[in-house]
């Protein structure tokens, strides 16, 4: 059971793992067996086929989106390990947040009643040959951009794509807000229609039988999926649960991270500034400081880290479950998805004509 607990960490959970399988298949990096390789543990290749024999249960919309878009990423960015808090904090440490205030610098100094020119208003000296002039480093630098020194064969996406396990998509809609508590109340007494949802999905995972997972109607030459319907829709399996999308509608909004945003830098030069006065003991802490003391420049350099991390990724895992953004499709999924259905022996026979009926 693989869940996220923000929206988005699915969606990096799988790039990562298919980025891994792809450093392994290409002898960038040993394939771990943990600490002991006892005498009947599996191999890598029987681990592989033991998990095409089974399956990825896929529950609700937006998990699909997320395991979507994080297949398609797995399989077309570059495969190098990437730390996303430490490229997060370069980039937080050269834009200015924790700089101190310039003094103020005076043009002219009197020494004897006669002004002086400071150093910024002296001529540059000429460059003799003996001492190259000194270079002064940039008090911001540059985040550094990951590169690769690995050949250029290892990093193009590969032309075809590893069979996958078969998918089991379950329809599931999380009531959300004070508006759909009415929905929560009829869900509540009515937990049987999950139950036979969820029976039936088992039923299909235990029959095994499976079909091609339905491409899109249509894509674009860059393979990105462009919605052929005037209401959204893609067309193919990629329609799965779209109607639970609409109670989906203002469970969030990026202005709440706005907002947090705001409230949090507003703040911040204040606690910057007690800090900074306390450790450098320009002033004597108070009653209250002494009880709580407040947090440090580190402390507050991590905290900050922290809660940016949280809200881009909160913005960005928005961006990619709101509703009406399309699935992720990729042309290299079509002839390796499957997914899970019911054996057609039994799709129309008159017990399950009875039982939609009854369902709807």
């Amino acid at each position: 059971m693989i869940s996220g607990r923000r929206n988005g960490d699915l969606a990096n959970r799988i790039a990562d793992e298919v980025k891994t399988r792809r450093r392994v298949d290409a002898g960038l990096e040993p394939n771990l067996q943990g600490p002991m390789i006892l005498p009947n543990q599996p191999t890598l290749e029987q681990k592989r086929q033991r998990e095409l024999e089974g399956g990825i249960v896929i529950v609700g919309r937006h998990t699909l989106k997320e395991f979507m878009s994080g297949l398609k990423r797995g399989w077309t960015e570059s495969m190098e390990r990437v730390d996303r808090e430490d490229m997060l904090a370069q980039e937080l440490a050269s834009d200015g947040r924790f700089d101190e205030p310039e003094e103020p610098v005076t043009d002219f100094q009197e020494v004897d009643g006669e002004p002086l020119p400071t150093r910024s208003r002296l001529l540059p000296s000429k460059n003799t040959g003996l001492f190259p002039p000194l270079q002064i480093p940039s008090s911001h630098p540059k985040p550094s951009e990951p590169t690769s020194n690995w050949p250029t064969h290892l990093e193009t996406s590969p032309s075809t794509i590893p069979p996958q396990p078969p998918l089991l998509l379950v329809p599931f809609t999380n009531h959300i807000g004070f508006k759909q508590v009415p929905q929560m109340l009829w869900g509540f007494f009515n937990e049987r229609n999950k139950v036979r949802a969820g029976s039936e999905a088992a039923y299909h995972l235990v029959v095994g039988h499976v079909r091609p997972f339905a491409a899109p109607d249509a894509t674009s030459a860059t393979s990105e999926v462009q919605p052929s319907h005037p209401d959204g829709r893609q067309g193919g399996d990629l329609d799965f649960d779209i109607p639970a999308e609409s109670y989906y509608t203002g469970a969030y909004t990026p202005s709440d991270t706005e907002k947090a945003r705001k409230t949090y830098y507003d703040a911040l030069p204040e606690k910057l500034a007690t800090a900074r006065a306390l450790a450098r003991g320009t002033r004597a802490p108070t009653q209250e400081e002494d009880k709580h003391p407040p947090p440090t420049e580190v402390e507050l350099r991590a905290e900050r880290l922290k809660k940016e991390m949280r809200w881009r990724g909160d913005e960005a895992g928005w961006e990619l479950v709101k509703p009406g953004q399309p699935v992720e499709w990729d042309e290299r999924f079509t002839d390796t998805l499957q997914v899970f259905e019911e054996p057609p022996s039994q799709q129309h026979s008159p017990e399950n004509a009875v039982r939609s009926e009854t369902r709807n």
